[in-house]
């Protein structure tokens, strides 16, 4: 555990600090993502406002948002003290090639959808609550470790782990493994 703190340290800076931004996300205890974030990663997360209106990234003919046209948007509302802003979105996003996607990096900023993480259209229970937040949390940090570089991984466990459907999602952890903490070292 050290060697992560160590790590994430070296990686982030101490006077650097993610940004994350939700819109439309009534259904999140974004604190409790924040302090998740913050646990894993050993760095400063703060909420700041961005991007809210994206319609310019609406595609009719499929009802889904572009992911990569809100992220070029998104990349002037990084702070000057930020090291990677994340969106966190209640829409459904694709890229060209994917029926839909979970979330995506373009350098230091990433977009993370709830849309398809939601065990139904309604959030009622505590446990929906924290399934959704386990979802979103892992999701960001995957995101994250795509801004600084990090490949998907093979390790089913691994938060790098490619997530095709959202039960991928629910297995792997939010951590990264071994090799991909090597890789983030060199």
């Amino acid at each position: 555990m050290l060697f992560i703190i160590f790590l994430t340290n070296l990686l982030f800076g101490l006077q650097k600090s993610i940004y994350l931004s939700f819109s439309n996300c009534d259904d999140l205890e974004k604190e409790n993502i924040l302090k998740e974030v913050r646990e894993v990663l050993n760095v400063d997360t703060k909420i700041i406002p961005a991007l809210k209106d994206f319609e310019f990234a609406y595609n009719k003919a499929r009802k889904q948002y572009l992911a990569s046209a809100i992220l070029r948007s998104l990349k002037s509302y990084v702070p000057p003290d930020g090291k990677v802003l994340v969106l966190v979105v209640d829409v459904d996003l694709y890229e060209e090639g994917f029926n839909y996607i979970f979330g995506q990096s373009f350098g230091n900023v990433c977009i993370v959808s709830i849309y398809r993480f939601k065990p139904c259209t309604r959030i009622d229970s505590q446990q929906e609550k924290e399934i959704l937040t386990e979802r979103t949390v892992k999701t960001i940090i995957h995101e994250v470790g795509h801004s600084l570089g990090l490949p998907h991984c093979r390790d089913n466990r691994c938060v790098m782990y490619f997530s095709n459907w959202v039960g991928d999602t629910d297995r792997k952890t939010k951590y990264f493994c071994k090799n991909c903490k090597e890789k983030l070292g060199n």
